[in-house]
């Protein structure tokens, strides 16, 4: 058994190491997602309007861990900035995926708007001009994550200091 300190000692019997391993993941889950906050954040203040030719639509379908299947949008376009050719198919800023769909034609109606040849208008963060993105909207992925580490890091916290003293 390793001793930490007064309170914390690895390799008890009582799980420690499992509550100090969730506590882990918990702050990483928060940490990681703050970071996505703010670089959707930081790309939707400072990108910049660029005209962008749709090279490619596709809808992508993926089958998820419960077997079940989503379809995911996807739209490939190419476009100039600052004398450089970018290829680049991100939906949202900061690389985020679009929610998946539960049915096809729901993933297809989002490609519909985006006809191969035609020209669009793509957001390019000046300082990441190959992190282009369609939609200046924000996901909601970086909350879920945060609010998944923050569960974790106060059910694992709890488990490690508040049952000794509350």
């Amino acid at each position: 058994m390793f001793d930490i300190g007064p309170r914390l000692q690895l390799g008890s019997e009582d799980g420690t190491i499992g509550n100090v391993l969730a506590l882990i993941v918990g702050l990483i889950g928060v940490v990681w997602g703050f970071s996505m906050m703010q670089a959707q954040a930081t790309q939707l203040d400072n990108s910049v309007n660029t005209s962008a030719t749709v090279v490619k639509t596709s809808v992508v379908e993926d089958i998820t861990r419960r077997g079940s299947v989503e379809y995911y949008p996807n739209v490939i376009y190419r476009y100039t900035f600052e004398g450089q050719e970018y290829t680049e198919g991100n939906m949202y800023p900061g690389g985020q995926e679009p929610d998946g769909k539960n049915l096809r034609s729901e993933a297809e109606s989002v490609v519909q708007n985006y006809t191969e040849g035609s020209q669009i208008t793509v957001k390019v963060p000046p300082g990441n001009p190959d992190e282009s993105f369609i939609k200046a909207e924000k996901t909601n992925h970086p909350l879920i994550l945060i609010l998944f580490g923050v569960i974790f890091t106060g059910f694992s916290g709890y488990r490690l200091v508040g049952e000794r003293y509350f």
